[in-house]
């Protein structure tokens, strides 16, 4: 568990690096455009979810990882001079299950349901030993 925690904690602390400074403005207003606006969404791989967050700059945000008893599993501050947040969060050493990725600032909260699913389909066939083969 405290490797997952590490691996997402340096997955998310990689993305802070690359984020930008600059400001969205409405060009209208000139006010700032909104709080922010978020995505999560699965890679190919079954475990691993990409993460991308536009804000303005002022506002801090908060990205946190919970089980489905909605206990904490990361949680992660990102900086109010950010702009942008791009991040591909890898979960494999979680067990299989629910899990939520929520999103927020002072004002907004949005939670991305995040499910995990490894196992193999099964396929099953019936074969019924009380049929006889069809003759001619």
């Amino acid at each position: 568990m405290k490797s997952i925690i590490r691996s997402f904690a340096l997955v998310l602390a990689l993305g802070a690096s690359v984020l930008t400074a600059s400001a969205a403005h409405d060009p209208e207003t000139g006010k700032a455009a909104g709080d922010f606006q978020s995505n999560v969404f699965k890679s190919k791989n079954a475990t691993k979810f990409y993460c991308f967050v536009d804000k303005v700059v002022g506002k801090s945000l908060t990205i946190t990882l919970r089980d489905e008893n909605n206990r904490i599993l990361n949680e992660q501050f990102v900086s109010k001079n950010a702009t942008h947040v791009a991040q591909l969060i890898d979960l494999s050493q979680l067990e299989d299950g629910n899990y939520s990725l929520s999103i927020s600032d002072a004002n907004k909260m949005v939670v991305h349901p995040v499910r995990i699913a490894t196992a193999s389909a099964v396929k099953y066939i019936y074969v019924s030993e009380d049929a006889a083969p069809a003759t001619k």
